[in-house]
C-alpha cells in the first residue's frame, strides 16, 4: 500500500463524514488499482521531455477510454460560483487532514502557520526543539482542465496542478527575504484517472516562473464568489490568473516525508 493509500484509509471517517451529502465524482477520494496503473504510466515512466499523449495513454491502461468519457461528462458541466468562504473552508479541512496523518501516523509535528502574516505558507513542521524545520502549503486538484491541450497546449493529466500566480509571486519574495527554511508547495491531485500527492519546492516554482516570463499563464472566467458579497465597490477577492506547475518534475508523497524525516534528523542546516 503506498503512502498516499495509507493516508487515504486513515482519513477514510473524516473524509466521509464531510461530504456525506456533496455529489462528488464517482472515485473522489478513493484509490484502487486502475489508479495504480495511471500512476505508473502517467508519472513514473513518463517524462517531462517526452510526455506521453492522452492517446498514448489510453493504449497503454485498461478503462483509461471510459474514465475520460465520464470524467468529461461531469466536469465539462457548468462550474458552481465558486464561494471563496467554501472554498477556504474546504481547503482548511484538507490542510487538516494532512497535519493529522503526519502528526498521528509519522510522528512529524505539523500544524498551521501564524495566521498573523497571511502571506505565509500556511502549514509548518517543527523539530523537536520545537524550531521551525519547514513550510508548506496544500492545493487540492480533483478538477481536470479538460481543455488544457486548446488553451495552453498541454494535457489534462498533466497540465491541470495550478497555482494562483500574483499570489505566488508576492509569497516567493516574502520568502526569499523573510524565511530561511525550505517551503513546499504540496499538490494533491485526485483527478478520476491520477491520483496522489505530489511536492515541489519553492526553488523549482520560482525557476518555472522564470522561464514561463508569462507565456504560459492562462486566466480564468471570473465567477460571483471572486468578488465580496454585498460589497458596493465589486471588490476582487479571488484570484484568477493561473501558474501550471509541471508535474512531472514533482516529486512523491513518500520523498516529501524523506526529506521531513531528513529535517528532523539533521536539521535545515543540512538540507
Amino acid at each position: 500500500m503506498s503512502l498516499y493509500e495509507q493516508f487515504l484509509e486513515y482519513s477514510r471517517p473524516k473524509l466521509d463524514e464531510y461530504f456525506k451529502n456533496a455529489n462528488l465524482f464517482e472515485n473522489q477520494f478513493q484509490y484502487d488499482d486502475f489508479n495504480a496503473a495511471c500512476m505508473v504510466e502517467m508519472f513514473e515512466t513518463n517524462h517531462q521531455d517526452s510526455i506521453k499523449t492522452v492517446k498514448e495513454l489510453k493504449q497503454s491502461i485498461l478503462d483509461l477510454t471510459p474514465t475520460c468519457k465520464k470524467c468529461g461528462t461531469y466536469y465539462m458541466n457548468p462550474r458552481n460560483s465558486s464561494r471563496k468562504k467554501l472554498d477556504v473552508h474546504l481547503g482548511r479541512f484538507l490542510e487538516d487532514l494532512i497535519i493529522e496523518f503526519l502528526n498521528d501516523k509519522l510522528k512529524l509535528k505539523a500544524m498551521h502557520a501564524d495566521n498573523a502574516n497571511k502571506k505565509y505558507p500556511d502549514c509548518m513542521v517543527l523539530g523537536t526543539d520545537k524550531g521551525i524545520l519547514a513550510y508548506f502549503e496544500v492545493k487540492y486538484h480533483n478538477a481536470p482542465f479538460l481543455t488544457a491541450i486548446n488553451k495552453i497546449g498541454r494535457y489534462c493529466y498533466e497540465g491541470s496542478a495550478t497555482l494562483d500566480l500574483d499570489k505566488v509571486i508576492k509569497q516567493l519574495e516574502l520568502i526569499e527575504s523573510d524565511l530561511d527554511r525550505p517551503v513546499f508547495y504540496l499538490h494533491w491531485i485526485d483527478y478520476p484517472c491520477l491520483k496522489g500527492i505530489f511536492f515541489e519546492t519553492s526553488e523549482q516554482v520560482k525557476e518555472n516562473l522564470r522561464l514561463l516570463e508569462n507565456k504560459e499563464s492562462f486566466e480564468r472566467a471570473e465567477r460571483e464568489g471572486d468578488f465580496v458579497e454585498k460589497s458596493t465597490d465589486n471588490r476582487k477577492i479571488g484570484y484568477t490568473k493561473k501558474f501550471y506547475s509541471n508535474l512531472l518534475e514533482m516529486g512523491t508523497f513518500e520523498e516529501f516525508i524523506n526529506i521531513l524525516n531528513n529535517l528532523k534528523k539533521n536539521g535545515v542546516k543540512n538540507y
